[in-house]
């Protein structure tokens, strides 16, 4: 039944369709990959939460040939759709990387990209929640995940982002190979931001003096 609503000339059933195999996809994704021949028609349709729908169910059942393809047309129209739909887009993209970690450049990309354009803070904390989570999970895109973040604390408009990213520098960041590359951004924050803001700030750099002795003295400077 639901193949055969994803044709219909009703925008609200294709709409309904295509949600409701979004969500059979994330438990049963190979049974959902029997419609993908469908779903790909939905990928131009003119209502652009339907072909959202339609590229963030395929993201979940399709091959990893399809990834790159299918980036670029979500790239194309991100900026027409409502944060709900594009929460939905981070989603699709944060169980990528899981699924296929060789990907996790180019798909961390996307979501920097993501971070830099117009959203509210249910949005910007989805994708800091994903590169969090796939900082964690692959060790190999820890250093790239966190340069991302730290990029994105440089205009951060939400205290709270803010916050919860200088913690996770503060953990992870004496843990990479080249810990003083983030120093720069940590400090930024304290010369710049509020005071709840630098407080954290602080308290990442601590954690570098403390866990990277290399670095204590010159960090002791600026403290």
């Amino acid at each position: 039944v639901l193949q055969i609503l994803l044709s219909s000339v009703r925008p609200t059933l294709r709409f309904a369709a295509v949600r409701t195999l979004s969500h059979v996809a994330h438990v049963q994704p190979m049974l959902v990959a029997k419609v993908n021949e469908d779903l790909e028609t939905l990928i131009g349709d003119s209502n652009r939460s339907i072909a959202t729908l339609a590229i963030t169910t395929l993201l979940k059942t399709g091959a990893e040939s399809s990834v790159d393809r299918l980036m670029k047309q979500i790239n194309t129209f991100m900026n027409e759709i409502a944060d709900e739909f594009k929460i939905v887009v981070v989603d699709a993209i944060r169980n990528l990387c899981v699924k296929f970690p060789q990907k996790h450049r180019m798909l961390l990309a996307a979501l920097s990209t993501f971070l830099r354009e117009e959203g509210g803070f249910e949005f910007k904390k989805t994708i800091t929640d994903a590169i969090l989570e796939i900082v964690t999970v692959l060790p190999d895109a820890k250093e790239t995940g966190l340069l991302h973040l730290c990029e994105f604390i440089e205009d951060c408009e939400f205290t709270l982002l803010s916050v919860q990213i200088l913690h996770v520098l503060g953990v992870l960041g004496p843990t990479t190979s080249t810990p003083s590359r983030y120093i720069r951004f940590i400090y930024n924050r304290i010369i710049l931001e509020n005071a709840t803001v630098r407080a954290s700030a602080v308290s990442a750099l601590t954690a570098f003096a403390l866990q990277v002795p290399e670095l204590a003295p010159s960090l002791r400077t600026l403290l």
